[in-house]
């Protein structure tokens, strides 16, 4: 038998649990709709799209290419290079043309940058695991440590 107390709970938790319930309701189309609303994201800055740069393109606008990584991982990637610019980190991943950088880069890029899901920090050194944001510029993504914002005078000056 329920005390008083008990009651007031059970009535608590079916009182909370009949909106959760109404909004797994299917939509006109028969399928299940989400409880949780996906946020919706920024638009991925491209410009310059017929135009082809090459690492040194980047490094004459200011950025020194320091560290050259391997593409293995990165379909389609003709090369990927590493430097700070501006005591932020700055990746650069060349393609042949824009449309391979969109086509076979585009998803690894929001893999690395998190893009969809929360950032990843490490609890004991406090520092990230992943790239925050990136550019479209010609055939190069430029992946930016924390914002786009961090690298706009180096997207600035690429084919100046």
């Amino acid at each position: 038998m329920l005390t008083r107390t008990g009651l007031l709970i059970a009535l608590a938790l079916a009182a909370i649990s009949i909106p959760v319930i109404a909004c797994g309701q299917s939509n006109r189309d028969g399928s299940a709709s989400d409880l949780v609303a996906e946020p919706e994201l920024d638009a991925i800055q491209m410009t310059l799209p017929d135009s082809v740069f090459t690492a040194d393109d980047v490094a004459a606008a200011g950025w020194k290419k320091s560290k050259e990584l391997s593409s293995e991982t990165l379909p389609g990637a003709t090369s990927v290079w590493y430097r700070f610019y501006q005591q932020r980190d700055v990746e650069v991943r060349v393609y042949e043309s824009q449309g391979e950088a969109i086509s076979l880069g585009q998803d690894l890029a929001d893999t690395a940058t998190g893009r969809n899901k929360p950032q990843l920090t490490s609890m004991q050194n406090g520092t990230r695991t992943s790239y925050m944001s990136y550019t479209i510029v010609g055939n190069l993504i430029l992946l930016c440590e924390i914002k786009i914002e961090d690298c706009q005078s180096l997207l600035d000056g690429i084919g100046q």
